[in-house]
């Protein structure tokens, strides 16, 4: 019988913020800019870009998170997310997060649409008034769809509990 390895929703969730806050994430992002070869993606400021993906990302970890733990925990997440945030001088990114949360959510609304879908429209309307390529939006939706994959790929092998 294969045991789940308990970690604490503390512990997660700061080992994900940790390489999300990283300048190594920023490098790998700067390589997505330059590999789309977009010059509206290139024109967006370097901090907000960082900014957006990250509460991006963050927001997709919180999905995963929902999905795959009892609602106690879940909100245990949410709540620890906007603490660590805030703590780390990232406010912002929790207020951004939310346009993302609302963009994933509305995709019940919207035939054939996913909430990864919405999100990468999110990023494009809001950094681009929508003047992405569509090679961009493409490559944006497999890069968002790879980190959710990564986040549910956890839940495999662990079994999140909330924090002391």
């Amino acid at each position: 019988m294969f045991f789940k390895k308990k970690v604490s929703v503390e512990d997660y969730c700061t080992r994900n913020f940790t390489l999300l806050l990283s300048k190594e994430r920023e490098a790998v992002w700067e390589t997505l800019r330059q590999t789309c070869k977009d010059s509206a993606l290139s024109a967006i400021d370097a901090q907000l870009y960082y900014d957006h993906l990250r509460a991006a990302f963050t927001q997709l970890m919180l999905i995963a998170v929902a999905k795959n733990c009892r609602m106690d925990t879940s909100m245990d997440a949410h709540v620890f997310a906007q603490m660590y945030l805030k703590q780390q001088n990232h406010s912002e990114i929790s207020e951004i997060a939310t346009g993302y949360s609302q963009a994933f959510a509305s995709s019940g609304l919207a035939p054939n649409r996913d909430g990864v879908t919405e999100m990468v429209a999110h990023f494009a309307g809001v950094l681009t008034a929508d003047k992405l390529q569509q090679s961009t939006i493409e490559q944006l939706y497999v890069e968002f769809y790879a980190i959710l994959k990564m986040f549910f790929d956890d839940f495999k092998s662990i079994k999140l509990v909330p924090s002391k």
